[in-house]
């Protein structure tokens, strides 16, 4: 949980940053807002905790709640995965960090990881690591690039580090293109059915209201329905506007508040269609990027810290917390899972096995790929499952208008008919 230092030493619109601290007994690891880094750590030492890392955690921009269904892969994340491959290769061919940097920055197309770059180059100038450098820019690099990076510094393994890196944003890229894929034609059709209603009811249904009203007909409830939803687009679209609008604008800041965020991933996790798909998908990303951190050379606590960074379930990043603390206080890693409630029993009896024979990063691994097998197959069980459920939404909008409508005119016909 995030604290805040005294109001005497706090300023509004405070950084955020996250620190690992020991003491005398165990590591402990949270958040804190300060004005700097030097600041969190004077801090921590008031509380007889040693620092152990210190890094800016950058805040998640307010968006559009279904811009990642139509947008593609923005510039920077391909820039960046462009970045880790670069680097791999050129390290591995000997080119000193420094000029590859400078190569790779000439040769970058996006202003904000040119500036990161030659932040990163200035640092290593004055003596700095790469890892420190890039922790700087959590906006560009996140928490899990600097700490793999640390990793293979000090193991002098940089090149390979850098290609985990590679691999895991690949893994993020395709996890995203493969959910946006999923969700992009059932949310079109969603509001193309939804479009349809409102351009019928503010254009269509009006002209058939005066017809109706010239004859005194009496009107089914189907046509009474559609005709008291065009009155009130008609005389309150203004209001309806203002009120859509600020939905739009305000349901993203509502989706980052703590308790409301953590209240709708919990129920996204229990959705009839969508929520096993979001669960296998969630805990093959974490088994992907657990396996790679472990193999990497992290403990578990600190990969367990990293995941709740990675992952953008909040109610899962809690329990993880949990689980976090359990390990630090000396539990084993598939009692903390268990009692979590996050793993179904074939997961932690792979955890339990890859504990006991020391394989438990090959043993995450493959039950990563086992998930993954699992996703495609949910993917393609949704989508055939939707295709006619959606064909009977768009089915049912269609006969409501026409009852709505042609109802009422046949019944004007035949009236009039039987006048001759």
């Amino acid at each position: 949980m995030a604290q805040r230092l005294p109001k005497s030493d706090q300023e509004g619109g405070q950084p955020l940053f996250r620190y690992t601290a020991r003491n005398a007994h165990t590591v402990v690891s949270g958040s804190l807002q300060a004005v700097d880094s030097a600041t969190v750590a004077a801090h921590l030492l008031s509380q007889s905790l040693e620092p152990l890392t210190i890094e800016a955690q950058a805040a998640a921009p307010l968006s559009w709640p279904l811009r990642h269904l139509f947008a593609g892969e923005s510039l920077l994340s391909e820039e960046t995965i462009l970045f880790a491959r670069q680097l791999a290769a050129l390290i591995k061919a000997g080119v000193a960090i420094i000029h590859s940097l400078q190569t790779i920055r000439e040769h970058s197309r996006h202003p904000l990881l040119q500036q990161a770059l030659n932040s990163v180059i200035d640092s290593l100038h004055a003596g700095g690591d790469l890892a420190s450098a890039c922790a700087d820019h959590p906006q560009i690099f996140g928490r899990l690039i600097p700490r793999l990076l640390r990793v293979g510094e000090q193991t002098g393994r940089l090149d390979s580090a850098l290609l985990q890196i590679h691999a895991y944003l690949l893994m993020e890229r395709d996890w995203r293109r493969r959910l946006r894929a999923a969700l992009r034609y059932p949310a079109l059709v969603l509001l193309t059915a939804l479009l349809t209603l409102l351009v019928v009811n503010a254009f269509v249904i009006p002209s058939f209201a005066k017809l109706f009203a010239r004859f005194a007909a009496d009107l089914p409830m189907v046509t009474r329905l559609l005709i008291g939803s065009s009155q009130l687009i008609e005389q309150h679209w203004l209001l309806l506007i203002g009120l859509l609008s600020a939905l739009l604008f305000l349901l993203p800041a509502l989706l980052h508040s703590p308790w409301l965020r953590h209240w709708w991933d919990r129920q996204k996790l229990r959705l009839p269609l969508a929520g096993p798909l979001i669960h296998k998908s969630l805990l093959a990303r974490l088994a992907h990027t657990f396996a790679m951190a472990y193999h990497s050379g992290l403990t578990v606590a600190q990969t367990l810290d990293i995941l709740e960074e990675t992952l953008d379930n909040q109610f899962m990043v809690r329990q993880l917390a949990v689980m976090r603390h359990s390990v630090q206080q000396g539990d084993s890693l598939t009692e903390a899972a268990h009692r979590s409630g996050l793993f179904p029993p074939m997961v932690l009896q792979m955890v339990a096995v890859g504990e006991q024979s020391g394989q438990l990063g090959d043993l995450l691994q493959e039950v990563a790929r086992y998930y993954d097998r699992e996703v495609e197959y949910e993917m393609q069980a949704m989508t055939t499952l939707l295709e006619p459920l959606l064909i009977a939404i768009v089915a049912v909008v269609v006969l409501i208008l026409a009852l709505g409508i042609f109802l009422p005119l046949w019944n004007l016909g035949s009236v009039a008919l039987g006048r001759r």
